[in-house]
């Protein structure tokens, strides 16, 4: 009998894959530790709150609520958990393990995500630089990187621009096997419609590279993008969830609330400022060049940005990953294809030699980080936003009846079952005259006074340095009774006796 050669899975494995592997495990690493050290500010965003609690209700009732239920403002107005999916994810994960359960899976998306964009842009770079763009796009997005919906469609953004860009680019048919990832991204987050304009911009980018001349795939790329919004109507809202979307492209009082929907503000965001006008600079400078698709699309994205920063969510990796291609085009040496046609030396024949050793340690110290997150780290909402010792005192000592409540504090209080003036869903409630009473309350006593007794209050929780709270410690009938350096309740006083 002849002896048989062992395949041997480390001889099969290019030096080239072994490198890429190794830097995209290292990606993922890094940014399991950024997001683990800054696990704090991640909870820092009052919304998520609400979305768990309406999560926890979904498990209880095994259905998708219609109507509100948690505001005295709104109740049993139409109301759509058009998240649900996400909803339902985070209030799994925290029955399970609280507050760092929650935090890791937040850990283990957006590791997730970096990975993924780190090895598509490696297809076209060089791929140390790849990592560097990767870590450097994720990062200039974090300040979107608050635990709510939206980070469990990261992964997803990725994937979708990935392929499409990379199909639209040789002026190839899309798949539609592709179509599964936008109908899990519109259970997951309302932000599902900017996945249609992104196929819509590599249909463009199609054309430009020739996608005229092939009549089967125009036709495959027009059919694809007729399915997009039609395959996310598989969806507890059907049409429904889509058309909620449609509220952010109109100015509403809901939206002036918002911090994320406030315009970018180069005088405050001096960093991102840099990167945005240092990158035009670097491309003036080099001469660099893109189709006049894939430049209208960053033109456009740019736009979302400037208009309101919550599109930083999408600005810089889409940004990675439109240009990387041309970017190798016009600067070989920086390509993957120069870095391929290299001798492996130094560090990055190391990686291949000791690939198994060396991955080994990767993935134990992703495992370790995970379990530390998991176990060991203690996780929760900063006090700012939870106010859990203002909310522990008002239901200690019978606090009831309406409470005026600030915009931010309104997910916690929804949390603890104390039903909210206005919240975070001003989406969909909240919009015209209770919007226009919260905020012209903040302006004037006579404002104030209007609101307190035209919804009959009985309390009031806002944090400390917010106008109300000076007024009113002035205001005849009210009494502060609690504070601390979070927040501020005060109690009405001049009740008539029932």
């Amino acid at each position: 009998m002849t002896d048989r050669p062992i395949a041997v899975a480390h001889h099969n494995r290019s030096p080239d894959q072994s490198v890429r592997l190794v830097i995209a495990a290292t990606v993922l690493l890094v940014y399991a530790a950024i997001m683990i050290d800054r696990r704090e500010n991640t909870l820092g965003e009052g919304d998520l709150f609400w979305h768990i609690k309406t999560g926890l209700w979904m498990l209880q009732h095994r259905a998708v609520p219609s109507t509100d239920m948690y505001s005295y403002t709104f109740a049993g107005h139409p109301w759509m958990a058009k998240e649900w999916l996400s909803q339902l994810i985070y209030a799994a994960i925290f029955q399970l393990g609280g507050w760092n359960a929650v935090v890791t899976a937040a850990v283990v998306s957006v590791g997730a995500a970096a990975a993924l964009l780190y090895w598509s842009l490696s297809a076209s770079l060089r791929p140390p630089l790849a990592g560097s763009i990767a870590l450097a796009a994720l990062l200039a997005t974090s300040i979107t990187f608050t635990i709510r919906p939206h980070l469990l469609t990261l992964p997803l953004l990725v994937i979708w621009t990935h392929f499409l860009f990379k199909w639209s680019s040789t002026a190839r048919a899309p798949s539609f096997l592709l179509l599964p990832v936008i109908v899990v991204w519109a259970n997951l987050h309302a932000a599902f419609t900017m996945g249609f304009v992104i196929a819509f911009f590599a249909f463009l980018d199609f054309l430009e590279n020739g996608g005229w001349a092939k009549k089967k795939a125009l036709w495959t790329w027009l059919a694809f993008l007729a399915l997009c919004p039609a395959v996310t109507l598989l969806h507890p809202y059907s049409y429904r969830a889509m058309m909620a979307t449609l509220w952010v492209f109109r100015p509403s009082e809901g939206t002036l609330m918002v911090l994320e929907w406030m315009p970018f503000n180069a005088q405050e965001d001096i960093i991102h400022a840099a990167l945005i006008f240092g990158s035009i600079f670097a491309a003036l400078a080099s001469g660099f060049r893109l189709g006049w698709a894939r430049a209208f699309f960053v033109t456009f994205l740019c736009y979302q940005y400037m208009a309101h920063v919550r599109y930083a969510f999408f600005f810089f990796p889409v940004l990675a990953l439109v240009t990387a291609p041309a970017i190798a085009r016009q600067f070989h040496r920086l390509s993957a294809e120069y870095w391929r046609s290299e001798r492996r030396e130094g560090l990055e024949r190391r990686m291949h030699d000791a690939f198994r050793p060396i991955m080994t340690g990767l993935c134990g110290a992703i495992a370790v980080l995970l379990g530390l997150q998991l176990w060991v780290l203690k996780s929760a909402p900063p006090e700012k936003v939870s106010v859990n010792t203002a909310i522990a005192y008002a239901k200690s000592f019978g606090l009831s009846g309406h409470v005026f409540n600030h915009y931010n504090l309104g997910g916690s209080l929804i949390f603890h079952d104390i039903p909210t003036f206005i919240d975070g869903r001003s989406d969909q409630l909240f919009v015209g005259e209770i919007s226009k009473a919260f905020e012209a309350s903040e302006k004037d006593e006579k404002s104030l006074v209007d609101v307190l007794q035209k919804y009959d209050m009985r309390w009031t929780l806002f944090p400390p340095a917010d106008p109300r709270t000076k007024m009113l410690d002035k205001l005849p009938g009210w009494t502060r009774v609690f504070a601390d350096k979070n927040a501020v309740i005060h109690q009405r006083t001049d009740m008539p006796r029932e």
